[in-house]
């Protein structure tokens, strides 16, 4: 936004929804500092067909590569509250960025009942282009990788569309590119990143030369290397989790096997490419067991001086990432978050084996204890405010705090989307509740909870308490949850202290003498 802010940038406006009232052709380029334009998606909110959405995203990405050819940079992004355009703001508009403006508008336009035959020659010719650009996607090197990525993200499920009503056009993508079969595509950020990355709904799969660090830069997400836990990864009752140090999470085991699949498709037909292994069980453990070193690579990701993380599973301290590091890829899953009390208690009741970190997500030993009667609920909100802000997992640019304690926020104390890339994020809702009395929070302290939902379109919800959550709250939040597609996120008096306990920041402010 720097560019915009300053009182001297000479700016110029354009959507190429709408017929221009000048000859875009004439302007000079050299007349702008940077140039805004609106690139619409016309099928967004009007259709039920993800190939329709999968056709705008296609040509918009097609028009903005094109565009930004011209140009020193490009970035994009969503107006307020609006999904149907895509805001493309080209800095240092060059010679020939307002014939490409021209034409992505004549593409963009509907111009199909035009009489004008140059013009519908010209369209032609332009669709021909777009084809082209679309077969040649998984080597292009775009400047707005996030829109292929965004593009293909539909794509998955628009295929579910195109089995059934053009199975050999189906037949003919996933021979050529068997990892769809998974859900997975080569990314945009390809290049960015220097080399081949796949990216799925649920995760990513890495070379393990790109290194996290240089991942989370160019796809720019919040989560840091150093912010990584070495975690344990266990089996019981058949359900898979990972936990360090009283942070227990469940772990994704279908996303990580396709990711493993993913891997061999990929490399089956490379012969110059890192040997694969198809055990995915031998990753699988805590880098601090191992007593294997971790690899020479002095060269993390291109920084000069970062160490490579031994092979293992790494847990973000926040709950809400895993990666797998295999020898040969990265496996970053999404798909994960933090087991409730009851399912820690289970755990810890069914293996005798389990070890001090489950005793500690019990609620056994927790490692720091905070003075919440030192708190009103104001300052209990902001607290819960700053640790959802600091949290990767969501878009610190979307929060909003709702008014003061008690006021009339409809059930609404923090609202706040998710930190996504390539799919549409989705809405969190969280409520704060204070306990100082010493006892657990119990269902009949929330209420109206599934409605309140409903009313504010929310895809996530959560608890943010200085008490234990009893079973009747969980059981609760289940069925109401289960019934809309809401996921959970939920911090009980446990999750808080622990993230204080990482977070010095946040509990200097709130307990300075702790």
């Amino acid at each position: 936004m720097e560019d915009e802010a300053s009182a001297n940038a000479r700016i110029l406006e354009i959507d190429l929804g709408e017929e221009s009232e000048v000859d875009l052709r004439t302007l000079d380029p050299e007349a702008y500092d940077l140039i805004v334009v609106y690139v619409p998606l016309p099928t967004f909110g009007s259709t039920q067909s993800y190939r329709d959405i999968c056709g705008d995203l296609l040509d918009a990405s097609w028009a903005i590569e094109r565009m930004a050819a011209h140009a020193t940079s490009v970035r994009t992004e969503h107006p307020p509250g609006d999904y149907r355009c895509i805001r493309t703001v080209l800095t240092g508009p060059g010679p020939g960025i307002f014939e490409a403006i021209a034409d992505c508008g004549l593409l963009l336009r509907d111009i199909e009942d035009s009489e004008d035959d140059a013009e519908l020659e010209e369209l032609q010719s332009l669709r021909g282009q777009v084809y082209g650009y679309e077969d040649d996607l998984e080597t292009f090197i775009p400047r707005a990788p996030e829109i292929i990525d965004w593009y293909f993200a539909n794509l998955h499920t628009a295929n579910q569309e195109l089995r059934y009503e053009a199975p050999e056009a189906w037949s003919n993508q996933m021979a050529r590119f068997p990892e769809r079969r998974l859900g997975f595509h080569r990314s945009g950020f390809s290049g960015v990143l220097g080399g081949s990355c796949y990216a799925s709904r649920a995760g990513w799969l890495v070379p393990v030369a790109v290194g996290p660090v240089h991942f989370f830069l160019a796809t720019e997400q919040k989560y840091r290397l150093n912010d990584f836990l070495p975690a344990d990864f266990v089996i019981i009752d058949g359900e898979a989790f990972v936990h360090h140090e009283g942070l227990l999470v469940r772990f994704p085991s279908d996303c990580y096997f396709k990711s493993q699949v993913c891997a061999g498709l990929v490399n089956q037909d490379d012969e110059y490419a890192e040997p694969w292994s198809a055990d995915p069980f031998r990753a699988l453990r805590s880098p601090a067991a191992k007593t294997t070193a971790p690899m020479d690579i002095s060269t993390w990701g291109g920084v000069e001086g970062i160490p490579a993380p031994a092979e293992g599973c790494y847990l973000h301290e926040t709950g809400t990432l895993v990666f797998v590091n295999d020898g040969h890829f990265l496996h970053f899953l999404y798909d994960v978050r933090p087991a409730p009390l009851q399912t820690a208690k289970v755990l810890r009741e069914a293996s005798a084996q389990v070890t001090e970190e489950l005793s500690t997500a019990t609620g056994a030993a927790p490692s720091l204890h905070c003075d919440w009667t030192s708190l009103d609920d104001e300052a209990f909100e902001e607290l819960s405010y700053q640790l959802i802000f600091d949290n990767p997992k969501f878009n610190s640019d979307t929060i909003r705090k709702l008014g003061k304690s008690r006021s009339r926020d409809g059930g609404r104390d923090i609202v706040v989307y998710e930190a996504t890339m390539g799919v549409k994020p989705r809405k969190w809702i969280f409520q704060c509740k204070l306990v100082t009395n010493g006892s657990s929070l119990g269902a009949t302290r929330l209420t109206d909870v599934g409605d309140m939902l409903e009313q504010y379109g929310a895809q996530g919800f959560g608890v943010i308490t200085s008490a234990q959550m009893d079973a009747t709250l969980y059981d609760k939040l289940d069925s109401i949850c289960a019934k809309r597609g809401v996921d959970q996120y939920h911090l009980s008096v446990l999750e808080l202290e622990r993230a204080l306990g990482r977070n010095r920041r946040v509990r200097q402010k709130f307990f300075p003498g702790s």
